[in-house]
């Protein structure tokens, strides 16, 4: 069936509903504006205030409520708080420079020395001559507050035995 039509015939059926379409939507919804364009007159502007709406009326205005809530203060999340601002302090720059740099450069030396032992069978006497370039690169480790710590990682992580006397001659 379709097949007796022409592609002008089908083009001319469609721009004819598409004119008949938008004639009725122009007349429906563009009514005051269409009369202002005929009798040529400029269009009305809108104003920029909203429009009223029928239930603007019963909403309560909530921008007067006072500043407690009907079920009181929310609680702060656990490990937060409020405080005066001179209160706030920040730690010691030399103190974080110490923990965040040379702490962790001297542990990344020992387990560099410790795969390097590792690697060619060293032994104790090997791990004294090495630990002592690290702590002649690092000299300010001797007085670091994170020694026990390296001196531990140092025990837990050696292959052979060192006693507290000879961890406390390392630095």
């Amino acid at each position: 069936m379709l097949q007796q039509f022409s592609w002008q015939q089908f083009l001319v059926a469609i721009a004819v509903l598409s004119l008949i379409w938008y004639a009725a939507v122009i007349l429906i919804f563009y009514r005051k504006e269409l009369k202002a364009f005929l009798n040529g007159k400029p269009p009305k502007q809108t104003p920029d205030e909203p429009l009223d709406h029928h239930w603007q009326d019963k909403v309560d205005d909530l921008s007067d409520e006072p500043d407690d809530e009907l079920m009181g203060k929310s609680k702060m999340p656990e490990g937060v708080s409020i405080i005066d601002m001179e209160d706030l302090r920040f730690s010691d720059p030399e103190d974080k420079t110490e923990k965040l740099g040379l702490v962790s450069d001297v542990i990344e030396d020992i387990k560099l020395i410790f795969k390097i032992l590792g690697q060619e069978d060293g032994n104790k006497q090997d791990f004294l001559k090495l630990i002592q370039e690290v702590k002649a690169r690092y000299p300010k480790i001797s007085s670091s507050t994170s020694l026990p710590q390296i001196n531990e990682f140092i025990l837990s992580n050696a292959s052979f035995h060192l006693s507290p006397e000879e961890l406390e001659d390392l630095w």
